[in-house]
């Protein structure tokens, strides 16, 4: 997994609970300390898992209320980090269609070659007949941080819609696949 995720959430705990808080939550997911993590270098899967499981624990928070905090700092830290990626959707409609596309992007950075396919394919976007789905796969199973994200999305762009979880990894599909409305217009 790419450490963007792991950058944010490591940032999250550091504004939430300071240094203190970086030590408990790097213990709780058995590391001797927390990496600088980048955005260009592929990271354990399950240390990801580790540290969002712990990083609830820490802060007595559940995945629902974990995942929409992470949201809403991952939106505000991606948005000063890569504005370009906002600025040019009007809405999150517009936003999410390129979504796969920004993810292969960032792929690109990583120089081992089945790894850079592993991460640009974990998003499929498929628009038929007035329909938008995504197809999401990845051994980490975080379609609930997707859940959150969009509904933070709809949100930054003063927007309203939902997400059906169509297929789960947790219900024992071969991947996640959402079906995404959105209330209003497209572009």
């Amino acid at each position: 997994m790419l450490g963007y995720i792991q950058y944010v959430l490591v940032n999250s705990v550091r504004e939430l609970g300071g240094e203190e808080a970086l030590v408990a939550v790097a213990e709780k997911a058995g590391l001797k300390a927390l990496p600088s993590f980048r955005i260009d270098t592929d990271y354990d899967n399950a240390q990801c898992l580790a540290l969002i499981k712990a990083t609830g624990e820490h802060f007595g928070l559940d995945d629902k209320a974990l995942y929409a905090l992470y949201a809403e700092r991952f939106i505000k830290a991606s948005r000063q980090q890569f504005p370009l990626f906002y600025d040019m959707a009007e809405s999150a409609y517009d936003f999410l269609r390129r979504q796969p596309r920004i993810h292969q992007t960032l792929a690109s950075s990583v120089v081992d070659h089945s790894t850079k396919k592993a991460v640009a394919s974990k998003f499929e976007l498929i628009e038929d007949e007035g329909r938008f789905w995504v197809n999401y796969r990845s051994e980490n199973a975080l379609c609930g941080l997707y859940e959150a994200l969009f509904y933070r999305l709809l949100e930054h762009y003063g927007e309203t819609g939902r997400l059906e979880h169509r297929r789960c990894v947790h219900r024992g599909d071969e991947l996640c696949q959402f079906e995404l409305f959105f209330d209003g217009k497209r572009p």
